[in-house]
């Protein structure tokens, strides 16, 4: 439902993403917001599942996440919520052995991480990679004007209890136990520990001049610098057909009478 592919990135390591199916991605998604976690995250990495039976839920608890997530009165926070979860979805294509990804929020957010993703390496923290996801019809201007200031207050220091808070969430997620995943989270060396992974739709071709100042932002090794984009053409429309199918797909969820 989702391809990946790494391409030539002169400022960051370079992912490009598409949409190989959007029945099959409307329906993990719409697993996602009735917080069937397991089973999404089975599909979209096409993992087997135990369980195949299909989850059921009452109308009005439908009816609630069809008015708030896929109706609101702003398309723009319907949009940025989509695509949130969609690059959440795509975060487990390519994980590494113990990473872990935190749980996407219920909401879109304007401020704070819109995913993380804590790698581990002998009984360590290594590194986290802080996600920041924009849809958006001017990529260039977002990534310049909204993302780029984002990550200079990370680099400088700020949110390191935030972070904190969301490593060791994530490590118990995990099975981690909230003392071992503090004392894991006190070992970490920031210095060394932040990594970024910036994601963005884009309507035509992925200009070159795109992450344009990421490498004097987020110095470094390279790994510590990851452009993603995601092919979206006639972004509003397309994110009007794919709440559509969603929808479709959460009310295929309602139980029998």
């Amino acid at each position: 439902m989702l391809r990946h592919s790494t391409i030539e990135d002169n400022y960051c390591q370079g992912v490009s993403f598409s949409v190989a199916d959007e029945d099959a991605l409307s329906q993990v998604i719409a697993l996602v917001l009735i917080r069937e976690f397991k089973l999404a995250k089975a599909l979209i990495s096409d993992e087997p599942t135990e369980d195949d039976s299909p989850p059921s839920l009452e109308s009005d608890e439908i009816d609630d996440i069809v008015r708030r997530r896929l109706r609101p009165s702003d398309i723009y926070h319907r949009d940025g919520f989509l695509f949130q979860l969609m690059m959440w979805l795509a975060t487990h294509l390519d994980l590494e052995e113990g990473d872990l990804v935190a749980l996407p929020h219920s909401q879109a957010s304007g401020k704070g991480q819109d995913c993380i993703v804590v790698h581990r390496a002998d009984d360590a923290v290594v590194a986290l990679s802080i996600c920041e996801d924009k849809a958006t019809e001017n990529p260039r201007g977002t990534v310049r004007d909204d993302v780029w200031p984002e990550l200079k207050c990370y680099e400088s220091g700020g949110r390191r209890d935030e972070l904190r808070s969301n490593v060791i969430a994530t490590l118990g997620l995990g099975g981690v136990c909230t003392d071992e995943a503090t004392r894991l989270v006190r070992r970490i060396s920031w210095q060394d520990a932040r990594r970024y992974r910036v994601r963005i739709t884009i309507d035509g071709g992925r200009s070159p001049g795109l992450f344009k100042g990421f490498d004097r932002i987020v110095s470094g090794e390279l790994h510590r610098r990851r452009g993603e984009t995601i092919h979206l053409p006639q972004l509003r429309e397309w994110m009007t057909m794919l709440a559509g199918k969603v929808e479709a797909n959460l009310r295929s969820f309602i139980k029998e009478e």
